[in-house]
Parts: structure tokens; C-alpha cells; sequence
């Protein structure tokens, strides 16, 4: 599924008008048109009392559309208009006439705020039409005040395109937002409703048609891809009857250093778990007798540390040469940040024409060192969270946080690699910086071990024969569905990394079978 910022939506909207003539006032009322036919299919099952809440701009126009067709059937409506009447213009202007004209009751919202909460807690649905997408400055006064009174009002809320208060590109809360129940977008999903906190605030998404057609994505581009259920059928390959082990590949995970074996456990038998045929674990040799009695079918290798208990620069011949004719190199996990060690996974990256999945400390590695990641002879996944990243880039994770596409795909394209920048959403960038947004996943994974976790998951991936990006998409909706699906049965508290192995089978199961669950919802 494509996702549009809200410039790019606007542009989609002004081709349509410009160069096809589809009146504006038409693509207004499709909009509204079939938001309320949604509305009344799944909220107005029996007689309610609707307030919509409409602003003096388009996002009010369709919130007068929904008003009309609403009173049209019988429903008793009313609008709060948070301005003067005078002050629509356009299509909301006449979308409010065409109200006015059947008979429908409008309520200036400049009055009294006692008149303005009566109003909001008289209402059985509320539906939220002030702001749309394009809002650019925090929300104050007037709409603040409603704004807050709705959410305090605990009744069912429905967003017409975004919550109100929502920056439409980021996700970030501008002032104050509407806490919605459920959000009915146009044509496409935006940026702002799968970002966090949007994606929180949006509640339940629905993305309704209005009758754009596919080919001008060719023409006027878009601004990423939402992964789900069909783009990841795509990817998962067919595991022909003939194959052996040999056809899925031999994984290297070069991790672990005293105190840290667990992550390095993690990491391997993840990669055997998700369907490399073989995987072997360099380890320091100092714990080796730890991770033999740990792992059972990941072999080990150890690996000279002069009784350290962490890798040392002069082992890089002995590792060069077990990992020449591995599949792909999984780094990172648990090693420590030895400044010996920083240095070995450097030069290893440099010199090893591979495939390289890099997690945890061996990004740490490339700190002060940002020129050599580009310089990298084989194809290359990092994988940081936000912390990770900005020590690379000199940023905080507040900073980062605050614009994550923009960062990530900046960074992607500076440094040629592949990046998944993991936290809710996990985002999956290629070198030329496009953008995959990851749908799943939810605060049960908030765990030590789960990043570990994943990097086995994109590495074993690799070693399939899935390229960089498909391991890395698939990687990320596996790792973040296996969670949804635990804390259907179980809570968002008590998953431990470990468990995410368990459902491997079943999430693939259901993905091939086309029985995957659903996050944003598409109408026709």
C-alpha cells in the first residue's frame, strides 16, 4: 500500500481538478459521501445523536457533507461550527448551504464555552471535521478548548481525514489532537497516521476510494510503502520439496563478550529459527563452554581472545578466513565496545565482500567513522534504534524521533546502505531512500533481547536468498506480528525475546494463506 504526505495529496487533488476537471465541489462530496456511508455501517446501527465539528476550511466541507446525508436518513444532527458562517468560503461554503437548506441546525461555536460542552456532551458520536492534514502551526484557543472538551467527553469520536491537531507529515501533536476512535482517510493513507503519536491518536484507519486512479502515482510519485499482508506474499519465497540445507544458506553471527552471551544466543538461533539451513557462532573462546551448553543446533566456532572474554583486532585473520564462504555476516550483538573490538568489526566490514547485518555495538563501531560505511565492498543492514543512530549523526532521539523519515532517509542515502530504523513504527530504508513503514508490532517488544532478535531474523533472511531490503521488510512484519499476535492470548507485559521463535510457523502460515491480520482497512 503507498503512503502520500499531505503536499503530495494536494498535488494528487489539483491534477485531478486541473487536468482531468473533476469539479472540486465532486471530490468533496465523494469524500463525504462515503465516509458517512461507512459510519452509518458501523456506528449508526440504531438512532444516535450526531455533533460533527467542522472548521471554516475543506476538512469542515466534508464534515458539512457527512451532516447532510446523516439528517437526510433520519439521524438527528447538528453542526458546531467553530467560526462565523460568513467566514466559509468555496466548497465549504456551499456544503454548507446545501445542510442549511434541508433543514439542518447549525451552532456558531464563538458563544459561551458552557453553551460550546453542552453541546459536545449532548452528542452520542462526535465527529471530528476542524482540521485536516495540512495543519502547520500548534492549535490555541477556540479549537484548543473544543478540542480538549471532546476528548474529556468519552464520547465515540470519528476523524474525518486526521485527527484534528495532528501534523499530517510527522505524526507530531501540534498543541493538542483528538484522541479518535476511528479515522476515515481519502485515497490514500498519510504519514501523520502511521507515525507515532498520529498513529495513536488515529485510532482504528479506514482508507476510503474516491475513484483516483492508480497510474498517477507514475506521474506525481509518492512518498513510501506501507508493508503489508500482499507486498510481504510478494517476498516470502516457496520452499521447493528438493531443497536442503545447503539452499538456505550458512549464516556467520559474530557476538558476544562476558556478561553478554545472551544477546549472542539470541541472534543465532533466531537466524536458524526463521530458515537458514545452517548458522555457526563465532565466539570469543573464553566462552565457549557457555554457549556449547546454551545452543544445541547452531554450531560454534571460538575465536582466540588472549583469555579476554571479548573479540581482539589480532583475531581478523582467523575470522577473515571462517567467513569467506558464509552466506552472510550478522555483527554486533553483545560484543562490547572494546576499542580493539570496534576496530576488528571495521576492518571486517571494509575487507569482506558479504553481505553484513549490523546491530547493537557493531554500529557503535562507526562512530567517528561515518566515511567508512559507504566504503563497504558488500551489500550492508544496520539496524539501530534511535539512540544508536544519533550518536552516529550527532542527534538526539528526541531529534530524531521528531522527524524519522527524514532523518533515516538521509542517512540511507549518505551512507549507500540499507537501514532499519527500529521503534514503533520500525522504518526500512534502501539506498536510494525509499521508505517501507511497518505496520506491526506494539509495546511487548519494549525487552531487552528483541533487537537481537530481529537482526537473526533479517540474516537468516539473507541467507535464503532474500535481498537486503526483502529480509529487512520481512524481517521487521514478522518480528512485530509475532508480537500482535501474543498479546491477543497473553499481554502487552510479560513476551520475553526468546517467545518470539514460537510463532514463527503460525505468522508465515497465515501470511500464505492470505489470513494475516489487518491493519489499515481499504474500502471501495
Amino acid at each position: 500500500m503507498k503512503v502520500l504526505s499531505p503536499e503530495r495529496m494536494a498535488k494528487y487533488d489539483e491534477y485531478a481538478i486541473k487536468t482531468w476537471g473533476i469539479p472540486s465541489a465532486v471530490l468533496m462530496e465523494n469524500a463525504g459521501r462515503g465516509l458517512y456511508r461507512l459510519l452509518r455501517e458501523y456506528y449508526l446501527k440504531e438512532r444516535k445523536r450526531i455533533l460533527v465539528v467542522c472548521g471554516k476550511g475543506n476538512n469542515g466541507g466534508d464534515g458539512f457533507v457527512v451532516a447532510r446525508y446523516a439528517i437526510r436518513d433520519g439521524f438527528p444532527v447538528k453542526v458546531l461550527l467553530l467560526g462565523k458562517k460568513e467566514e466559509l468560503k468555496g466548497d465549504a461554503a456551499l456544503n454548507m448551504r446545501l445542510f442549511q437548506s434541508i433543514g439542518g441546525e447549525i451552532i456558531e461555536g464563538g458563544g459561551k464555552e458552557a453553551d460550546v460542552k453542552e453541546e459536545i456532551n449532548r452528542g452520542d458520536i462526535v465527529v471530528d471535521a476542524i482540521f485536516g492534514t495540512g495543519l502547520s502551526k500548534p492549535i490555541e484557543g477556540l479549537e484548543a478548548m473544543v478540542i480538549e472538551e471532546i476528548n474529556r467527553s468519552q464520547k465515540k469520536v470519528i476523524a474525518v481525514d486526521i485527527p484534528s491537531g495532528i501534523d499530517g507529515k510527522r505524526g507530531l501533536v501540534m498543541g493538542c489532537a483528538i484522541k479518535a476512535d476511528h479515522t476515515f482517510t481519502f485515497a490514500y493513507p498519510k504519514l501523520g497516521h502511521l507515525l507515532y503519536p498520529g498513529a495513536y491518536y488515529a485510532g482504528r484507519l479506514t482508507v476510503i476510494d474516491i475513484s483516483i486512479p492508480d497510474f498517477i502515482e507514475n506521474r506525481l510519485g509518492f512518498d513510501g510503502y506501507i508493508i503489508d499482508g500482499e507486498l510481504m506474499r510478494g517476498i516470502i519465497k516457496e520452499r521447493l520439496p528438493w531443497s536442503h540445507k545447503g539452499s538456505f544458506g550458512h549464516v556467520a553471527v559474530i557476538a558476544g563478550s562476558t556478561g553478554k552471551t545472551g544477546a549472542a544466543h539470541m541472534a543465532a538461533l533466531s537466524a536458524l529459527k526463521i530458515g537458514a539451513g545452517l548458522v555457526t557462532l563465532l565466539i570469543p573462546e573464553t566462552l565457549n563452554p557457555i554457549m556449547e551448553m546454551k545452543l544445541t543446533e547452531v554450531m560454534t566456532y571460538p575465536v582466540m581472545d588472549g583469555g579476554t572474554g571479548h573479540f581482539i583486532l589480532s583475531s581478523y585473520g582467523q575470522i577473515s578466513e571462517f567467513i569467506k564462504d558464509k552466506d552472510v555476516v550478522i555483527i554486533g550483538p553483545g560484543l562490547s565496545q572494546n576499542s580493539g573490538t570496534m576496530e576488528l568489526v571495521r576492518k571486517l566490514f571494509l575487507n569482506t565482500e558479504k553481505p553484513f547485518v549490523i546491530d547493537a555495538d557493531g554500529i557503535n563501531a562507526f562512530q567517528g567513522h561515518l566515511d567508512e560505511i559507504n566504503k563497504a565492498k558488500g551489500k550492508a543492514v544496520f539496524t539501530p534504534h534511535p539512540g544508536e543512530l544519533g550518536r552516529l549523526i550527532g542527534l538526539t532521539p528526541k531529534e530524531i524521533n521528531e522527524d524519522r523519515i527524514h532523518v533515516g532517509r538521509i542517512f540511507a542515502k549518505k551512507s549507500g546502505i540499507h537501514l532499519v530504523l527500529k521503534g514503533a513504527k520500525t522504518l526500512v530504508f534502501n539506498p536510494e531512500g525509499e521508505v517501507y513503514i511497518n505496520p506491526t508490532g506494539n509495546p511487548a517488544l519494549a525487552k531487552g533481547g528483541s533487537g537481537d532478535v530481529l537482526t537473526g531474523f533479517i540474516g537468516g533472511l539473507i541467507s535464503q536468498g532474500y535481498s537486503p531490503l526483502e529480509a529487512s521488510i520481512a524481517g521487521v512484519y514478522l518480528h512485530g506480528y509475532i508480537a500482535d499476535r501474543w498479546v491477543e492470548h497473553h499481554s502487552d507485559m510479560d513476551l520475553i525475546a526468546c517467545e518470539l521463535l514460537s510463532d514463527i510457523g503460525i505468522a508465515v502460515k497465515e501470511l500464505r494463506d492470505g489470513k494475516e491480520r489487518v491493519y489499515i482497512e481499504r474500502s471501495l
